[in-house]
């Protein structure tokens, strides 16, 4: 029947059309509704329950990546740096900072871009994207920099250049992940916030009824 199936059609509507119908009030403007619609579409919760399981999960992960980070930096920069051979590394072409410097400059690079992308995208402000692609290319190139000297002065062995490049990587590494767990997991926090505060529903509801029309099914009597 017609009836049934656009009654059907309405029940997996998009979330667009579920924002629309939500109630709007002074806080609630037509960006917070966009926002909101594009952390959903991004991350996909399935309902309010696992919207707060996912707040839960990410901040468990961001901060377990924190503490790894931590742990790292201890033991292979300030226990294990002169085994490795941080004391013949030059100092960077760039502000002439020594490795102990850059092992914190690199990570606190990779966690201000990821920040700041986020936020450039989850606003599309452009600027912001723009700054988050200078620091990721100012941090790639202190990474890269002890392979540099290694071509290009010589005075830094393979082995020296590979572990300290390789350092670099892991923390920035775990400060990038941490900190993309962590936004995403504010992110999810105001989200719903702003649900409940505002009764608004943005999930899409999925209903399954079914209509029958017995005149419509049963064959015609003879």
């Amino acid at each position: 029947m017609v009836l049934g199936e656009d009654i059907r059609n309405e029940g997996h509507s998009s979330l667009s059309s579920a924002s629309v119908a939500a109630p709007m009030d002074d806080t609630t403007n037509q960006v917070s509704l966009e926002m909101m619609e594009s952390v959903i579409q991004r991350l996909q919760p399935k309902d309010r329950h696992e919207l707060r399981e996912m707040i839960t999960q990410r901040g468990v992960i961001s901060g377990g990546m924190i503490s790894c980070a931590v742990l790292f930096w201890l033991v292979a920069v300030q226990k294990g740096g002169d085994a490795l051979g941080d004391n013949g590394l030059p100092g960077s072409m760039i502000g002439n900072f020594g490795f102990n410097e850059l092992s914190f400059i690199v990570p606190g690079i990779a966690l201000l871009s990821t920040l700041i992308m986020s936020i450039g995208r989850e606003r599309g402000h452009g600027i912001l994207s723009n700054v988050a692609g200078i620091l990721v290319i100012l941090g790639v190139f202190f990474i890269i920099e002890p392979f540099g000297h290694l071509i290009l002065t010589g005075n830094v062995d393979i082995q020296t250049a590979l572990f300290a490049s390789g350092r670099l990587i892991i923390l920035a590494a775990l400060l990038h992940l941490a900190s993309r767990f962590f936004f995403d997991a504010m992110l999810l926090q105001w989200v719903r916030e702003l649900i409940l505060s505002n009764n608004i529903d943005l999930f899409p509801v999925q209903t399954d009824i079914d209509y029958e029309g017995q005149a419509d099914e049963q064959p015609p009597l003879a």
